[in-house]
């Protein structure tokens, strides 16, 4: 019994040590693989845009007023009326004008009338030449004044210059008025005017033909942008702000009553942002290197359990950013670079990937 025992415990003890032996040439024969430091490629950041409040004005402006003085007969539009081009807007007494216009023509007349005698007589010798040039002198005279007479009654009227809306009216009827005296301030709001106060050190890097996109929002309208394009920008400084001020012109927006003077937000899409693109990726510079066959970097195509292989990419790189190296192609989103002991990668080396 106790021979059976004592081999029982030795064949127990032989079974562990050839488990030990297996494990241990297991162990062996398992390479040591080389720990690498990856990336992974994300999709770009939503661009930022910069805000800046602004106000809404008309494509352009007019205080309009009679060339000639008088006492107002007839106001015909109000304040926020649409007017058309050439409308007639309001009227003065005329009386005095008409008879003005009556004296002018008798004058014309007998001047006229004079004139052409003394043409008739000149050519016979009834008179001389320095009478009948100041006959001549007379008749132009009493012409001039003529027209200039019609013309004034004409001014009686005024009228639109061109289509718009009627903002302010600044007189009231049968006021006696000056001319030039403005009646009225119309506004052309076929397109519409936004003008924004931008600060120094937006415009110090700002670039008129490679103008960023820009956009108007308005509270009351939410989730709606009005696209603008850059009409004038003033190269004076507000002493106060420190601001330049920027118009921009934007088409009339059918279906929503915006009218001058109405606050507005201004959206510009950082200008490097937008040049850049949404389809390019930031690795860090010492990621990439550079043989015969123009650059690469390193990708680690993951395996199971921690480890991956080596594959090696072309690409196309952009500019250099504090983000780092932009690449344009060869990389898509997911991709596992490679960025630390590129120097000892080649493709299909099998690693072990350490944490990001």
């Amino acid at each position: 019994m106790q021979t059976s025992n004592h081999l029982i415990f030795v064949c127990c003890i032989l079974l562990m040590i050839s488990a030990c032996d297996t494990k241990q040439t297991s162990v062996a024969e398992t390479p040591m693989l080389r720990l690498v430091r990856t990336m992974v490629v994300t999709a770009p950041a939503e661009l930022e845009w910069q805000e800046f409040p602004g106000v809404v004005d008309a494509a352009q402006t007019a205080e309009i007023g009679f060339r000639v003085a008088g006492k107002l007969a007839q106001l015909l539009v109000n304040e926020g009326d649409h007017v058309n081009a050439n409308q007639l807007l309001a009227k003065l007494d005329d009386t005095d004008y008409r008879i003005q216009l009556k004296s002018r023509q008798a004058e014309y007349q007998q001047a006229h009338a004079d004139f052409e005698r003394a043409q008739k007589l000149v050519q016979s010798g009834a008179i001389s030449r320095s009478d009948y040039t100041k006959l001549e002198a007379q008749n132009a005279t009493a012409e001039a004044a003529l027209s200039a007479a019609r013309q004034n009654l004409t001014y009686t009227e005024l009228r639109t210059p061109f289509a718009g809306i009627m903002a302010r009216r600044h007189v009231n009827n049968f006021e006696e008025i000056s001319a030039f005296q403005p009646v009225y301030t119309v506004h052309d709001i076929s397109s519409l005017a936004v003008k924004v106060d931008i600060p120094e050190r937006v415009m110090i890097n700002a670039d008129r033909d490679n103008a960023p996109q820009v956009s108007a929002r308005f509270d009351t309208i939410p989730g709606r942008d009005f696209p603008l394009e850059i009409r004038e920008i003033t190269t004076t400084a507000n002493t106060g702000s420190n601001t330049y001020q920027v118009t921009f012109s934007m088409p009339r927006a059918d279906g929503y009553n915006i009218l001058p003077g109405m606050s507005v937000t201004l959206r510009a899409q950082p200008d490097s942002d937008r040049q850049a693109g949404r389809d390019e990726f930031f690795v860090p510079a010492q990621a990439v290197l550079e043989t015969g066959d123009g650059r690469h970097v390193f990708i680690a195509k993951p395996l199971q359990e921690g480890t991956a292989s080596v594959e090696r990419r072309v690409v196309k790189t952009g500019r250099l950013t504090s983000s780092g190296l932009a690449i344009l192609e060869g990389l898509s989103v997911g991709d596992r670079v490679i960025i630390a002991g590129m120097s000892r990668m080649y493709p299909g080396l099998k690693v072990r990937l350490g944490e990001e």
